[in-house]
C-alpha cells in the first residue's frame, strides 16, 4: 500500500515558471494512481482542495497521510530556481530516513533516465515538514524544475514515460517491503482471490456499496470513514459484502 499526495493545493499554490507546479502535481498523482492500480498496487491518493495557505496545506497532507495504512509516503513536487533559465537542471528525490536512501537514489535515476533529465540524485533534507511529520518511510519527488525551459520541454515530451518510471519503481518498493501481503489470502482459489482484489480496487464502486449499506441500515458510517482513510481491509470488505447480500437486520 502506498499513499501519494500532490505537494500543494491547486493551481498557483506552488512554483510557477514554464509550468504551474500546483496544477501539474494534481495531474501526476491522478495518473500515478491509475498506473499503480493497473499494476495491482493498492494506493491511497490525497489531493488538497480545501486549504487556504501553505501551513494549512502541510497540516492537512501530513494528517491525511498518517491516517492511512501504507508502506511508503510519497509527495509529488516540481522544483524551481529564483529566476527562469534555458538550461536543464534535473530531477531529485528528497528523504530524511537513512533507510530509504538506496530507494531514493534508484527512483531519481529512473526518473532521470525516463525524462532524459540530469540526475541530481537523492538528497537528505531534515527541514521539510512533510518528511518530518509523516511517521512512515517517506520520499518527496522533485520531478524537474519548472523554472528551466529545457526541463519543462523534456517533461512534456516524456511525461508518459516519466510517470511510468515512477509507478514501476514504486511498485518495486512494495514488492520488496511487503512480501507478507502475498501470503495473506483467505480464499483457496488464486483466481477468485485475484477477482476480489480487483473489485476492492474499484474505489468508486466500493464507496457506492458502502453508502448504500449505510442508507439501508445494514452497517454504520464508520466503515465508510475507514474506507475514505484507507483503513478498510479487503477482509472487512468481504464481510460487509456478505452481510449486505443477506440483508439481515444485524447492524455493525
Amino acid at each position: 500500500m502506498l499513499t501519494i499526495s500532490a505537494g500543494h493545493y491547486g493551481k498557483g499554490t506552488g512554483a510557477v515558471g514554464f509550468l504551474d507546479e500546483g496544477e501539474e502535481t494534481f495531474e501526476v498523482v491522478k495518473q500515478l494512481e491509475r498506473k499503480l492500480n493497473e499494476k495491482g498496487i493498492l494506493v491511497h491518493t490525497i489531493l488538497d482542495n480545501q486549504s487556504k495557505n501553505q501551513q494549512q496545506n502541510l497540516t492537512y497532507l501530513i494528517r491525511k497521510h498518517n491516517a492511512t495504512q501504507r508502506h511508503l509516503d510519497v509527495s509529488i513536487h516540481f522544483n524551481a530556481t529564483k529566476n527562469k533559465q534555458k538550461a536543464g537542471i534535473g530531477t531529485e528525490v528528497l528523504y530524511i530516513n537513512q533507510a530509504i536512501l538506496p530507494f531514493a537514489q534508484k527512483l531519481s535515476g529512473q526518473i532521470a533516465k525516463a525524462g532524459k533529465f540530469k540526475n541530481r540524485g537523492a538528497k537528505l533534507r531534515t527541514d521539510l515538514a512533510f518528511l518530518k511529520g509523516t511517521v512512515k518511510k517517506a520520499i518527496l519527488i522533485e520531478i524537474c524544475f519548472v523554472s528551466s525551459e529545457e526541463d519543462v520541454r523534456l517533461y512534456q515530451a516524456n511525461k508518459e514515460q516519466i510517470i511510468e518510471a515512477i509507478a514501476e519503481t514504486l511498485k518495486s518498493f512494495v514488492s520488496v517491503t511487503a512480501p507478507v501481503q502475498k501470503q495473506m489470502t483467505i480464499i483457496s482459489s488464486p483466481a477468485l482471490q485475484q477477482a476480489v482484489e480487483v473489485l476492492f480496487k474499484d474505489k468508486q464502486a466500493v464507496r457506492q456499496q458502502l453508502e448504500h449499506g449505510i442508507q439501508t441500515g445494514v452497517y454504520q458510517r464508520i466503515w465508510l470513514d475507514n474506507f475514505e482513510q484507507g483503513k478498510l481491509t479487503i477482509y472487512e470488505y468481504l464481510a460487509l459484502t456478505a452481510l449486505q447480500f443477506q440483508k439481515n437486520k444485524i447492524s455493525l
